[in-house]
C-alpha cells in the first residue's frame, strides 16, 4: 500500500495547524510581525518609529522641566518687580514729604523687609527642587547673605541648550545676573554728594543730550567733579572739571537752583535745592550694582538720616540716585521676563508639534506590524473550517481499501 497519501496529508495538516496557531497568536497579541524574519522591512520601520516616539518622550520631559523652571522664574520676577514698586513708593515718600526721624526709621524698616523678600525670591526653587536663578548650578543656592548683610552670588552665567522638538533647542538655564548687573543712576552717569556738603542741593542724572558722548563717558573711567562757589556778586556758580581740566561752568538758577540743567559728557544733570559755596558732587560713569546692595544702601540712608537740611539733602541725593537704578532693574526684569515668555511659548508650540509627530509615528508603527483583527479573524475562521473539512475528507478516504472493491 502506498503510504505517500498519509505522509502528504500529515504534512498538509501540520502546515495548516501552524498557520492557524500563528493567526491565533496575532489575534491574542494584536501583532502581525513579531520578528525581523517575518517581515524585515516592516519590523525595522516599526523599530525606527518606536525610537522616534522615545526621543519625543524625552523631549516632552525636557519641556515639562523647562516650563516648571521658567514658570517659577516668571512668577518670582513678577513678585520682585512688585517689591521694587513698593520700595520706590517708600523712597518717593521719603524725599518728597516732610518726615520725622522716627518716620524715616519706619520707612527704612519697610525697605529692609523688602530686601529680605527679594533675597528669598532670588532663591526660588522650581517644583523639582532646582534653583531657577543659578544658571547651570541648579542644585546650588545662588544668593547667600553673610553676617554683614552683603549678598554673594554662587551660581553662574552658563547656558544649557535643551532640545524640545526635533531640531529645536532653547536655553534651559536662567542666570542670576538679572539681579546683579543693572547699572547705577540713569545707566550713563551716577551722582554722589561730598560728605562735607552744607547746602540743601541735590544733583541727579535725569537725561541724555548726546547718546554717543554719554556712552563714551559710561565706558570710560574718568569721573567729573561738579563744584559750587560764590561769585563776586554773591551768586552761586558751578564749575565742572575732569582730569584736571575745566569742561563746563555757569551760574546756578535764580530760585535756589531749581530748574538748573547742567550737561556734562552728554549726560543731563538736574540741580534741585540750594547749594552752598564749597559743596561738590562727583558724576561717575555708571557701573553695575546688585539689587541687594542697592536696596541695602537705601535702607541705610533712611535709617541714618539726620535732622539738618544738609543731612536730609545727603539722604535725598542717595535715594534720588538709587531711584534711577531701580528703573534700570525694572527694565531689566521686564526684558528678562519677556525673553522667558518667548521660550515658554516655544515649548508650548513644541509640545503640540511633538504630540502630532508621536501620533503619526504610533499609527505608522501600528500599520507596519499590528494585526488587522477583522481580517485575521476571517482568515482564522476560513482556515479552521478548511482544516476541519480536510481532516473529515481524510478520515473518509482512509477507511477505503482496495479489498472493498474486490
Amino acid at each position: 500500500m502506498d503510504n505517500s497519501f498519509y505522509a502528504l496529508s500529515g504534512q498538509s495538516f501540520t502546515a495548516q495547524e501552524a498557520q492557524i496557531a500563528k493567526l491565533q497568536q496575532e489575534l491574542s497579541s494584536g501583532t502581525r510581525v513579531a520578528t525581523a524574519a517575518e517581515d524585515p522591512a516592516a519590523y525595522i520601520g516599526s523599530l525606527q518609529d518606536t525610537a522616534t516616539i522615545r526621543q519625543l518622550d524625552a523631549m516632552n520631559a525636557s519641556q515639562v522641566n523647562i516650563q516648571q523652571t521658567l514658570g517659577a522664574a516668571t512668577s518670582a520676577m513678577g513678585e520682585v518687580s512688585s517689591a521694587l514698586d513698593r520700595i520706590q513708593s517708600i523712597a518717593l515718600q521719603a524725599i518728597n514729604g516732610t518726615t520725622s526721624a522716627g518716620d524715616y526709621q519706619a520707612l527704612g524698616q519697610q525697605v529692609g523687609e523688602g530686601l529680605q523678600q527679594i533675597i528669598s525670591l532670588s532663591n526660588t526653587q522650581s517644583s523639582n527642587g532646582n534653583y531657577v536663578f543659578a544658571g547651570t548650578e541648579k542644585q546650588t543656592q545662588p544668593f547667600v547673605q553673610d553676617p554683614s548683610g552683603s549678598v554673594g552670588y554662587f551660581g553662574n552665567d552658563g547656558s544649557a541648550a535643551v532640545e524640545i522638538a526635533p531640531g529645536v533647542t532653547v536655553n534651559g538655564a536662567l542666570s542670576g545676573s538679572v539681579f546683579t548687573n543693572a547699572t547705577t543712576g540713569n545707566g550713563y552717569g551716577s551722582v554722589s554728594a561730598a560728605s562735607g556738603n552744607t547746602g540743601s542741593a541735590t544733583v541727579l542724572a535725569t537725561g541724555v543730550s548726546d547718546a554717543a558722548a554719554a556712552r563714551t563717558f559710561q565706558s570710560g573711567n574718568a569721573p567729573v567733579t561738579l563744584s559750587f562757589a560764590s561769585s563776586a556778586n554773591g551768586k552761586i556758580t558751578y564749575t565742572a572739571t575732569s582730569g584736571g581740566s575745566t569742561i563746563a561752568s555757569g551760574p546756578v538758577g535764580p530760585q535756589n537752583g531749581a530748574g538748573t540743567t547742567i550737561t556734562l559728557k552728554g549726560v543731563e544733570l538736574t540741580l534741585e535745592g540750594n547749594p552752598a559755596s564749597g559743596d561738590s558732587f562727583t558724576v561717575a560713569p555708571s557701573r553695575p550694582q546688585s539689587v541687594f546692595d542697592l536696596v541695602k544702601q537705601m535702607q541705610g540712608a533712611l535709617t541714618s538720616t539726620g535732622t539738618t537740611p544738609a543731612t536730609r539733602a545727603q539722604m535725598r541725593q542717595l535715594i534720588g540716585n538709587s531711584l534711577g537704578t531701580i528703573v534700570q532693574y525694572q527694565n531689566r526684569i521686564s526684558g528678562t521676563s519677556a525673553k522667558v515668555g518667548v521660550i515658554l511659548q516655544a515649548t508650548h508650540s513644541a509640545a503640540t508639534s511633538n504630540q502630532l509627530s508621536q501620533t503619526n509615528a504610533q499609527e505608522n508603527a501600528g500599520s507596519l506590524v499590528s494585526a488587522d483583527t477583522p481580517q485575521v479573524l476571517t482568515e482564522l475562521q476560513n482556515r479552521t473550517s478548511a482544516l476541519q473539512a480536510a481532516m473529515k475528507a481524510f478520515s473518509v478516504a482512509s477507511q477505503l481499501s482496495l479489498f472493498k472493491y474486490l
